[in-house]
């Protein structure tokens, strides 16, 4: 077992030597340690070397999850190393599968190469806090005895079945840092090796692309998506707690609010994510058109009218005003703007038509449409119950709303202000030396909203970043918020290496 673990941890080699990349994931400032500096934020990790960021930015942004608005708290040194041992034991807990699972921790001077001994040991859930504490946090036994004791948790089969290929590792890269695989298990729990919502289907041959199940406690975004690399999904970039870690090329830091609402959706933009999902669902290859013959399922995922869908006459109209003439295919834009009203409104003519009507069927306001649609955003995106005729449910008295829609001609845009933090905890020996601390920027930023049902949106907005030519912890924020415009009040932006 010891083999098998060092193998998905370092890569085949690891079996029989340990590499400078190991060596240096060993070093004495590669503990959680938090900063021992009085001006330093209390609640701030520590890193001295490169290459555990890919666990430390995680459990900082956990950290700052659980801490929510207190961010100005002064913790003791017990408050904190509980703070943490609770931390740690979520992690753990949340790569497992059923509350029946072993939950495992073990020593790392076990798992090497030279070791003779093997004896992890499982606890009970209910003392888990207290012996995290006592085992990983008191003695400081350092980032990798968690990161096995959590591979063991989740199980070697599981990890391989998590990931696309099985002869990845956790780590990559000459400076051995995290892979996207470890990251993805320290958020979700699972180690999947990409950031899009789901599983997407390779043509057919039977094999699948493996991303995020479902909304993550914490965030992640990255500047491989402002480059245009991959494109990070919903449930990463629309977190349960206004917190998320920034990846740039070699390195992780957190982006931080204290305003829980910034990770409450507007009514359109969960639509817009749930209709992204089910159309994505059948786009395998990402090209921005379904076939026409797919149109049906991905209007019964979206728990259309079921009397939409049954009515030939019905479904003739609107097949002929989605597809591509002599085509065969359904453009992506042109199926949001019919379809997003159709959700809205249930009216098939308005959606057709391209407008609402005054006096609509269903109206509602904002705030109703927003928590109905925060419900479905948490739920199951895989799930093709029809106990609901649309996908946006009706469950709320809104027979007193007044219908604020006439048509959809003017699309209204609002603003919204936010202070924001960034925290870079990567701190080398001899800056720490100088009484240097990990580095917490507060910035303000104004957030731009905007009607999107009824209006064309691209799949993946990139019309607000630079390519690679710009800030770059701007040019990640704009790939969560396009469109976002931040001050920075004379301050030197933060560094994302």
């Amino acid at each position: 077992m010891a083999q098998a673990l060092r193998q998905l941890m370092w890569g085949p080699a690891a079996a029989v030597f340990e590499s400078e990349v190991e060596a240096r994931w060993k070093l004495e400032g590669n503990h959680f340690n938090f900063s021992p500096i009085e001006a330093a934020p209390s609640w701030a990790l520590q890193q001295q070397h490169g290459g555990p960021c890919g666990v430390f930015a995680p459990v900082q942004a956990l950290l700052l999850a659980r801490l929510g608005g207190n961010i100005d708290a002064k913790l003791t040194i017990p408050d904190r190393d509980l703070l943490l041992a609770n931390v740690l034991a979520d992690v753990l807990v949340q790569a497992t599968e059923s509350p029946s699972d072993k939950i495992w921790l073990i020593d790392a001077t076990q798992v090497s190469p030279s070791s003779d001994s093997f004896s992890p040991f499982d606890v009970p859930r209910a003392d888990l806090p207290s012996r995290v504490l006592s085992f990983l946090v008191h003695p400081k036994r350092g980032v990798l005895s968690f990161v096995y004791s959590l591979m063991l948790t989740r199980g070697v089969s599981r990890l391989q079945d998590d990931m696309d290929d099985v002869e990845s590792s956790l780590t990559s890269g000459q400076f051995g840092h995290g892979s996207q695989e470890l990251l993805n298990l320290m958020l979700t729990g699972r180690a999947t090796s990409n950031v899009f919502d789901g599983v997407v289907p390779m043509g057919d041959s039977g094999l699948v692309l493996r991303g995020v199940q479902s909304r993550a406690q914490v965030g992640y975004l990255t500047h491989l998506e402002a480059l245009r690399y991959c494109t990070v999904g919903t449930f990463l970039k629309s977190p349960i707690f206004p917190v998320w870690v920034l990846g740039s090329t070699s390195h992780f830091t957190v982006l931080f609010a204290t305003d829980a609402s910034l990770c409450t959706e507007s009514a359109s933009d969960a639509l817009l994510a749930t209709v992204q999902r089910a159309f994505q669902s059948f786009d395998t290859m990402g090209n921005g058109y379904i076939p026409i013959d797919a149109l049906g399922q991905v209007l019964a995922k979206l728990h259309v009218d079921p009397a939409i869908l049954a009515n030939e006459f019905q479904l003739g109209r609107l097949y002929s005003k989605l597809q591509v003439p002599g085509a065969g295919i359904v453009l992506w834009e042109d199926f949001w703007r019919v379809v997003s009203i159709l959700l809205d409104t249930n009216d098939l003519q308005q959606a057709l038509d391209g407008k609402r009507k005054e006096g609509s069927s269903r109206p509602r306001s904002d705030s109703d449409v927003a928590r109905a649609l925060q419900a479905q955003f948490d739920a199951d995106p895989t799930s093709t119950t029809t106990s609901s005729s649309t996908a946006i449910p009706d469950d709320v008295d809104t027979a007193s709303v007044e219908d604020r829609w006439a048509t959809l001609d003017d699309e209204q845009e609002q603003v919204k202000q936010v202070v924001l933090y960034h925290v870079n905890g990567l701190v080398d020996a001899s800056k720490a030396s100088a009484g240097k601390f990990p580095r917490c920027v507060q910035f303000e930023a104004t957030i731009p909203t905007k009607n999107r049902v009824g209006y064309s949106v691209p799949m993946v907005d990139t019309t607000h970043t630079t390519g690679g030519h710009g800030c770059p912890i701007e040019d990640v924020l704009q790939t969560k918020w396009p469109g976002i415009s931040v001050n920075w009040h004379g301050q030197r932006p933060p560094t994302l290496d």
